[in-house]
């Protein structure tokens, strides 16, 4: 099995703080002396506008592609300014983290230095690298990023079913299950699945979908309830989608809106659209990163979900990942 990361020495080139807080973390769980700090900034080679303290950078600019990594040997960053905005910016968010998401949190801060205080026995801890990895999900390695995603629909089809009240029915729809009784076939065979389970005014017959398509069709988990009645409709439904990108986002929020299922499978009633990511998007002032961007949806980012999970108790229900594991266990000299 090919290594997980890759490029771990390349910094992010969007200048979103939420994103190189996420980069300060991973590079201190995985570095060989565990801690992680301004001088480690300062020694990054990068353009010294990408250190600039900018929310509203474009989010395509972050790894769309291998061939838009920053060269290596680019110019050496020397605008000590730059590097101290940005990395008051990081250390103000560490610590918001570390109140946030208490317990949950494996790390410490002090002084200005990032300490790694990650405990493999520790459940939580295990959730947080978990999520931690999935954000920084272009940093693995294309052949073992289906692990990665997967571990983060196992996560929200756990939190969905939580969430929904009793007699709810909870399935995966995904491409990457690793939950038992989940919708199966191609993508056209599960929307027909779907529709013998929530009776549905339309679906779009199996044969007008591509016959090899057996993805998710922008669902990665359904929800409905029959109301003892399921034959004529009408039923209160949900639809959940996950999703690791930190730009893709404000567009596959979407995928389980009417805008985007109606053609594929009309209900009576509109679904609850749930969005389920890794990314901590809460801001400095509490509120939401990028909040402008946010549309009609129910969002789940990383402070939710580690609340969540904190609240139905189920830091235990989920296994200890490989990946995980591996991550955790790295030592690097970068």
């Amino acid at each position: 099995m090919p290594d997980l990361f890759q490029k771990l020495d390349t910094p992010p080139k969007d200048a979103k703080g939420f994103l190189w807080t996420d980069y300060v973390e991973l590079r201190c769980l995985t570095s060989l002396d565990g801690l992680y700090g301004e001088g480690q900034v300062v020694d990054l080679e990068t353009e010294s506008d990408e250190l600039m303290v900018d929310e509203e950078a474009d989010n395509d600019d972050y790894f769309e592609g291998e061939e838009e990594l920053p060269d290596a040997d680019g110019e050496f960053l020397k605008n000590n300014e730059a590097v101290d905005r940005k990395w008051a910016d990081i250390s103000a968010r560490l610590s918001a983290r570390k109140i946030s998401m208490e317990g949950y949190w494996p790390f410490e801060i002090h002084e200005g230095v990032l300490y790694r205080r990650y405990d493999a026995a520790n459940r939580r801890h295990v959730l947080y690298v978990a999520l931690l990895v999935a954000s920084a999900l272009r940093y693995c390695v294309k052949v073992r990023q289906s692990e990665v995603t997967a571990s983060l629909e196992e996560i929200g089809f756990h939190l969905f079913k939580s969430l929904m009240p009793s007699g709810w029915q909870v399935r995966p729809f995904g491409a990457h299950q690793n939950i038992a009784d989940g919708f199966e076939g191609t993508l056209g065979q599960k929307f027909a699945s779907l529709a013998a389970e929530v009776y549905p005014r339309y679906v779009r017959p199996a044969n007008e979908f591509d016959a090899r398509n057996t993805g998710d069709g922008g669902l990665d988990i359904v929800a409905w309830h029959s109301l003892g009645d399921a034959t004529r409709g009408h039923l209160p439904v949900a639809f959940a989608q996950c999703g690791c990108s930190p730009g893709d986002w404000e567009h596959k929020q979407f995928e389980g809106s009417p805008v985007n299922m109606d053609h594929k499978i009309g209900l009576q009633h509109p679904a609850s659209n749930f969005y389920i990511m890794p990314h901590d998007m809460r801001s400095l002032t509490g509120g939401w990163e990028r909040g402008d961007h946010i549309g009609k949806v129910i969002l789940l980012d990383r402070v939710r979900i580690i609340r969540l999970v904190e609240q139905y108790a189920l830091p235990e229900t989920f296994p200890i990942w490989p990946f995980v594991q591996e991550a955790a266990q790295l030592r690097l000299v970068i």
